[in-house]
């Protein structure tokens, strides 16, 4: 192995396991009771040599907000090419469930990420890198629905059951991209319900997964066609 090879891949070990060792303070302590400091420590480098491959705090987040993503659309793409094509929005409605149940910790670094608490236009190198391989996993994934309901308005013969109506296919008169940024903000809101309504569900005894159930069969109606 040529020594340029060799010390760029010394580079990248460093950088990951600056990422473990972010990632797992984040995880344990919260974002905002870690410092630049403690990851350092936890890593054994100096705060210097921290800098050097990340700016801020801030960009180490993105760095592990990254990794769920990734976690994230890969989970989603296999949900739904298994489902049916009349399953295929519930499907990814689901697999954003699984994710947050498996890895709620990646969750509450994913909501810092989508609550706009960033400041993302001063970003540089690796931090820039990925926020935009973020957003584009995100679009990747707006896209993969987008393409499945603009489907389901083409195929008419396609059935679903709701409730004991049969309704067949998505209704021609909405427009795919409204009806995508729908579910998804279904599928955003239900996941990271304000405080007003987690106490609303608690207060009448309603689980998060029931709540996405029948928030989701609500959606289904509004898109789906009569028979």
């Amino acid at each position: 192995m040529a020594i340029s090879d060799r010390k760029k891949r010394e580079k990248e070990q460093r950088r990951q396991s600056i990422i473990d060792a972010a990632e797992k303070l984040f995880f344990s302590k919260g974002y905002d009771n870690v410092s630049m400091n403690d990851i350092a420590q936890e890593v054994e480098l100096n705060r210097a040599t921290i800098y050097l491959y990340f700016e801020n705090k801030e960009a180490l987040c993105f760095a592990v907000i990254l990794r769920g993503v990734r976690i994230l659309n890969e989970m989603v793409k296999v949900n739904v090419r298994k489902a049916h094509d009349n399953q295929k929005i519930n499907a990814m409605g689901k697999a954003y469930y699984t994710f947050f149940q498996l890895y709620p910790q990646y969750f509450q670094v994913y909501t810092f990420f989508q609550s706009g608490r960033f400041e993302l236009s001063f970003l540089r190198s690796h931090a820039f890198k990925d926020v935009n391989e973020i957003i584009r996993l995100q679009k990747e994934l707006f896209d993969l629905l987008h393409l499945n309901i603009k489907d389901g308005i083409k195929k008419g013969r396609i059935h679903m059951d709701i409730d004991g109506i049969k309704r067949e296919g998505i209704r021609h008169d909405i427009d795919s991209f409204y009806a995508t940024s729908l579910v998804l903000s279904t599928i955003e809101s239900m996941l990271n319900p304000p405080p007003f309504l987690e106490k609303e569900l608690k207060d009448r005894d309603i689980d998060k997964y029931q709540f996405e159930t029948i928030l989701m069969r609500f959606v289904n109606r509004l898109l789906m066609a009569k028979d």
